[in-house]
């Protein structure tokens, strides 16, 4: 479940070469590709089935406001992740 939505978020990063942009994002590409690092960052710690849905959830809707030019909106998602990833 998680290594689809890397994958769909890694298919929209893809080709960028959009350098890693903390909470300011100034397009698409930077925003889809924090959405991305986070990902990874899930990926990689030891996650109950009920906190990777929550990731997955949070993520497509960072991916939802990127795709829209909603930085404002994905930097709030992109700070509960963060919060969530914290905590594991």
């Amino acid at each position: 479940m998680m290594k689809s939505l890397i994958a769909a978020v890694a298919v929209a990063v893809l080709g960028t070469g959009a350098a890693f942009a903390e909470t300011r994002v100034a397009n698409s590409d930077d925003c889809l590709k924090v959405a991305f690092d986070l990902a990874l960052v899930a990926e990689s710690k030891n996650l109950s089935n009920e906190k990777l849905d929550q990731i997955e959830d949070l993520l497509t809707r960072m991916e939802t406001h990127c795709d829209a030019k909603q930085f404002v909106e994905a930097a709030a998602v992109e700070s509960d992740l963060k919060l969530i990833l914290a905590k594991e």
